[in-house]
């Protein structure tokens, strides 16, 4: 669903809203509904609730979609119940149950389709093999993450990851092997950050993160913290494969131009390869070229 098309900028429309603004609406549409169907019956306001329940499906979720359905199923019934008497007790539990049906039905659906547009989304956005972020949107993501962090001075850790001899590895136990390094790795990544971190996989044995930190520092601490613990898990498995880590610390009043400090991050992921395999490389940014690399730092603890 793209949001250039109408119904795909209603759906991000929709998704921007908190629950408690989507609540109040509801609250809201459903007294106004109610009371206009109530005080003009021969207008019959009743197939308002429609779009309704629709869009508290697709805000709040299922069970709150059914709970509206139900609720304005029985408001748009209330004008049965003052029936006249000849007609069937059988005719007005019908005339009850027909609109809780088709509205509970009508929520099933638009449940439906939210979590098929979910799944979708979630496909459009993440790498098919691991689950993180792909290339594109991980840029897009730390555009915005980094706009954001300019005026609450936020400090930012952008790290580039490197899988040492994943080639040979490769090649020698066979695509299966690969493919089980690249998963292993990504799920020790995703273990470890917190939720508001980015993980993306930006290449074949590639990944990226960015990470809020207190300081300069105390960032240093963290990059140390996340190679060790990759390089831990590494050292675990089965295949002779290391990590080689590029972290680029940025403090709040750096440039924070995204392709500049992508290409950064990289240089000093290549500076840790050149240092030797299972590296870790830190630099800082907005410091003069020559003084931009304040740390090089090699493990290799429990590797021949």
């Amino acid at each position: 669903m793209t949001a250039h098309l109408p119904v795909g900028r209603l759906a991000e429309s929709l998704g921007a809203l908190s629950k408690t603004h989507a609540w109040l609406i509801a609250g809201i549409a459903i007294v106004a509904i109610a009371v206009a169907d109530i005080a003009i019956p021969a207008v019959g306001f009743a197939p308002f609730y429609v779009p309704l329940i629709c869009g508290t499906c697709w805000v709040l979720g299922s069970r709150q979609g059914y709970c509206v359905a139900t609720v304005t199923a029985f408001l748009t019934a209330v004008p049965t119940l003052h029936a006249p008497p000849e007609l069937s007790s059988f005719l007005l539990v019908l005339r009850i149950m027909v609109p809780i049906s088709a509205y509970l039905f009508i929520a099933a659906t638009v449940d439906s389709f939210r979590r098929s547009y979910d799944r979708e989304q979630f496909h459009a956005h993440r790498d098919r093999m691991t689950g993180t972020l792909n290339k594109e949107v991980f840029h897009r993501r730390c555009s915005l993450a980094i706009d954001n962090a300019r005026p609450v001075r936020q400090t930012l850790l952008l790290a580039i990851l490197d899988l040492d001899d994943f080639k040979a590895a490769n090649d020698s136990a066979g695509h299966g092997a690969g493919d089980e390094i690249i998963r292993v790795f990504a799920k020790t990544m995703s273990a470890i950050m917190r939720r508001e971190d980015l993980i993306g996989r930006i290449g074949g044995d590639e990944f990226a993160l960015l990470v809020r930190v207190p300081s300069i520092a105390e960032g240093q601490g963290v990059a140390r913290n996340i190679h060790a613990r990759l390089s831990g898990v590494l050292r675990r498995s089965r295949y002779p494969v290391t990590c080689s880590m590029g972290a680029l610390l940025v403090p709040p009043d750096a440039p924070r131009d995204l392709k500049a400090l992508m290409h950064a991050a990289d240089e000093a992921m290549y500076r840790a390869k050149r240092v030797g395999k299972n590296s870790l490389t830190i630099a800082s940014c907005g410091e003069p070229e020559t003084a931009w690399f304040v740390l090089n730092e090699q493990v290799r603890e429990g590797w021949a």
